[in-house]
């Protein structure tokens, strides 16, 4: 009986780490960039890097770039914001060197007033 109560116990555990895994994936894929920059080249697919801030603190970030419908986290950073904005326009002129053309977009933060 001791030996069935554990196996219940250990499945239990199992489906709850696949489900907390499940919704930090989910998270990590729905989140909004807070800043993104969306670059088109006609005849290819469209580039988007995102710079996404951490909820707990204001200075930890992370820059995605997107590609044919595949996200990939290339940098993050602890301490410094403006090492992931920095990263990001790396990127956006490499791409641009090729022709692409980026454009910027920012979404506020939430409960910010609009300045004016």
């Amino acid at each position: 009986m001791c030996a069935l109560w554990a196996a219940m116990a250990m499945f239990a555990a199992v489906v709850t780490l696949a489900q907390a895994q499940a919704a930090v994936t989910v998270a990590k894929r729905t989140s909004t960039a807070q800043e993104q920059f969306i670059c088109t080249l006609p005849g290819s697919s469209d580039r988007l890097i995102g710079i996404y801030r951490a909820p707990d603190g204001p200075q930890r970030c992370r820059v995605d770039y997107t590609r044919d419908g595949k996200t990939r986290s290339l940098w993050s950073a602890g301490h410094d914001y403006s090492y992931c904005v920095r990263k990001a326009l790396e990127i956006v002129g490499l791409l641009e060197q090729v022709r692409f053309k980026c454009s910027p977009q920012t979404r506020e933060a939430p409960g910010s007033a609009p300045i004016g």
